[in-house]
Order: structure tokens, then C-alpha cells, then sequence
């Protein structure tokens, strides 16, 4: 879903609310994540304020999620508050172009090209940078090895198996 900046008029915020089952544009935006989001729910205010738009908002759900450790998924529960203000990149707050250090102040702030704003990757931005770092199925995970608990052969299992017997010629 796009919104029209120019469509949008100071002092009157534009409401969107949502979920992952009655928005078709939602589901396609989470297509291209390589986890699985099985329920998400959003609400957001976007308001046009002099030269950007303010946009406030939150949102909360579930994933599969692989873990890091086994590579298996797992399911995790997100939310997460939004606030940002969104500059166009014609140059309005970018500056001169060169380069500059951004504070954690400065990290609400976004760029967006033209005259629209698509909230399908807004959403699904906000959501990838919410979700934990390093995820774990269990804090005590040993990894793909130590928690397989099927009775395949130790050859299968790990693909480096063969070369524990390798001897080298010096």
C-alpha cells in the first residue's frame, strides 16, 4: 500500500490499521522475509509536518523464526512502538550529500522517494529491525548436532563426517 504525500494535509492525520489476515498488500510485503509471520496486527498515524511527514504508530504478532543454533524455527512473539519522521530524498533534509555520523536521535529519521510512501515496507523494515539479534530456540540450544533426535547415521547428519578420518601427507 502506497501513501500520497501530497495527498496529505497538515493537522489532519491519516489513520491506517490493520492485520496480516484482511490486508492482501501486508502478506505480499512479508513474502520475500526468509521467516514465516503468522499473525501481525498494526495501527499508524501519519501526518504531514512542514517539510515531513510524522508517523506514529505500533505493532505486534508472531513468527517462525530460525534459530541461529540448530537452524530450526521457532515461534516468537513481537510489538513494537513506531516513531518516525520521514524527509523526501529530493534534498528537502539530506544536505549536502556528504557523509555525517547519524546519533541515536537522528535514527527516527527516513528517507522516502517521489511522492509516496510504501507502508508495506515501512512495516516490514520496522518489523525485521524489532526482532531479536541472535535468536535461540532455547537459551541452552546446542546446535544442529547435539539436539538432532532422529536415529540417522552420524554421515548424514553432518556433511563433514568423512573428513574426521582424513590423513594428510606432510
Amino acid at each position: 500500500m502506497f501513501v500520497t504525500v501530497s495527498n496529505l494535509k497538515q493537522e489532519q492525520p491519516l489513520e491506517i490499521t490493520g492485520n496480516l489476515n484482511n490486508l492482501e498488500w501486508l502478506r505480499q510485503s512479508f513474502n520475500a522475509l526468509d521467516f514465516k509471520v503468522k499473525t501481525f496486527e498494526f495501527g499508524l498515524t501519519m501526518e504531514k509536518k512542514g517539510d515531513f511527514v510524522e508517523i506514529d504508530g505500533s505493532f505486534e504478532g508472531t513468527a517462525d523464526i530460525n534459530c541461529v543454533r540448530c537452524l530450526e524455527p521457532f515461534p516468537t512473539s513481537f510489538s513494537n512502538k513506531i516513531k518516525m519522521f520521514l524527509y523526501n530524498e529530493d534534498g528537502t533534509f539530506v544536505g549536502d550529500g556528504g557523509e555525517h555520523e547519524l546519533s541515536e536521535g537522528e535514527l527516527e529519521f527516513g528517507l522516502f522517494r517521489g511522492d509516496r510512501i510504501d507502508v508495506g515496507e515501512l512495516l516490514r523494515e520496522q518489523l525485521m529491525l524489532g526482532l531479536p539479534d541472535y535468536p535461540l530456540c532455547k537459551p541452552d540450544c546446542k546446535g544442529v548436532d547435539a539436539n538432532a533426535k532422529t536415529s540417522m547415521d552420524d554421515s548424514v547428519k553432518n556433511p563433514f563426517y568423512n573428513l574426521k578420518n582424513l590423513k594428510l601427507k606432510r
